[in-house]
């Protein structure tokens, strides 16, 4: 029997699509940011969850629990002719470098720290109230520092360039009068709003309106438009005329294509070279032309399985729950069927060299590696595991090629 669809229904399908559904004379395009800590009141389950995943620790205030990077041992940094030096006094963590000029030394407290599972960033507090990415990051996998200092030397301000997508409920609250910033956020990392919203009307709304109040991702029915809301902070570019680093303005359920700039960064064959580009890639993919959205393969409320990403089964075994293949031809190749190997790629870079798997679920050829002059020039599938010196991706393509020929032969001969 079918359901009878009526006009609120569908009106208020509508509404949610715009940003704009009214409860209670509220509309969601005036709603304001209440904190994680608001929503645990009503979803305990999904806020201890969240706690378990990456996003919560995307920006930190610094302390002994967070610092990850060796402030007492291994304490220096000498690159491009400036020695960076780490210290800490009591629970207070400092650097010392030199200015963003390049004119004189200082001291810099680190008030806030950015990530610390695969490279640790630190920020300090400027007297007028910019926060600045100071030079050093620490390299988790190899416990090593690593001179970072682009930002530094650009003095980029990190409100401007990186709030909108580490924290959540930004407010920037710049005086251009006294050139000074009062900045706050709802929460500091990447919390509960930053997917569904500012939630106020929602917390003030009674429970006949709730599901109209907020906004769901997994229930916007255009995937497309559902997965814009992991896209606008796994993405790269800028947005307003080039002054933020991140889509300012962009609120779930809404259009960010209209107002944000990709500047990827990319290998010749089109496919991401640098980290935070698993949205560009995504669109490129078949994935994306069947409507597979993120959350089908990640978790959003909770630590994955068996690895760091998230993802409802590990590694292959979450490929072979939709795909069906057979141990034939290029498949019959590793007898454990490594789909993420072959079509996911370790291919770019956070921190490490081949630390970011590609998203758009293809197989690179070593022919591509050929074509564009090299392997430093462009990665393929088969070089990210083979890469011994007899490994060439000469050697690999041959052995596809002879795999490729096979099968026709066989279909030939049937």
């Amino acid at each position: 029997m079918r359901k009878k669809i009526t006009l609120s229904v569908l009106l208020s399908c509508c509404l949610m699509l715009t940003g704009l559904t009214i409860a209670q004379g509220q509309s969601l395009k005036d709603a304001t940011y209440v904190g994680a800590k608001q929503c645990r009141e009503c979803h305990q389950d999904n806020y201890d969850g969240w706690k378990s995943t990456l996003h919560p620790y995307k920006f930190q205030k610094a302390s002994p629990d967070v610092i990850v990077g060796d402030f007492s041992k291994n304490n220096t940094l000498r690159a491009n002719n400036i020695t960076t030096t780490m210290f800490r006094k009591g629970n207070d963590f400092f650097i010392t470098t030199m200015d963003p000029d390049g004119k004189k030394e200082q001291t810099y407290k680190v008030d806030y720290v950015i990530g610390e599972f695969w490279k640790q960033q630190y920020v300090t507090t400027f007297p007028n109230g910019e926060l600045r990415i100071l030079p050093p990051m620490w390299i988790v996998k190899n416990q090593v520092w690593k001179d970072g200092s682009k930002l530094w030397k650009k003095k980029k301000i990190y409100q401007n360039s990186c709030s909108g997508c580490h924290n959540t409920g930004t407010q920037i609250n710049y005086d251009k009068a006294t050139n000074t910033y009062k900045t706050t956020w709802s929460d500091l990392g990447v919390a509960c709003e930053a997917c569904h919203g500012p939630g106020s009307v929602h917390v003030d709304a009674d429970n006949d309106n709730k599901h109209d109040t907020i906004v769901n991702p997994a229930k916007i029915p255009d995937p497309r438009r559902a997965v814009m809301v992991c896209g606008s902070c796994h993405t790269r570019g800028s947005c307003c005329d080039g002054k933020y680093g991140y889509p300012k303005g962009y609120r779930p359920g809404g259009q960010l294509n209209f107002m944000f700039s990709e500047k990827p960064k990319l290998h010749p064959d089109d496919t991401s070279r640098v980290n935070r580009q698993e949205y560009i890639d995504w669109k490129k993919s078949g994935h994306a032309r069947e409507g597979i959205t993120c959350w089908d393969c990640h978790y959003t409320h909770r630590k994955g399985n068996a690895n760091r990403y998230q993802t409802k089964l590990p590694g292959s075994k979450l490929c072979l729950s939709c795909h069906k293949v057979k141990n034939k031809g290029f498949h019959g190749i590793h007898s454990v069927n490594d789909c993420v190997g072959c079509h996911m790629p370790p291919i770019g870079k956070r921190a490490t060299k081949g630390d970011v798997h590609s998203h758009q679920f293809r197989m690179i050829s070593p022919k591509d590696t050929l074509d564009a002059g090299g392997l430093d020039k462009q990665p393929n599938s088969c070089n990210a595991c083979h890469y011994h010196k007899k490994d060439s991706p000469t050697a690999l393509l041959k052995v596809l090629e002879r795999v490729k020929k096979s099968k026709k032969d066989r279909k030939t001969f049937n």
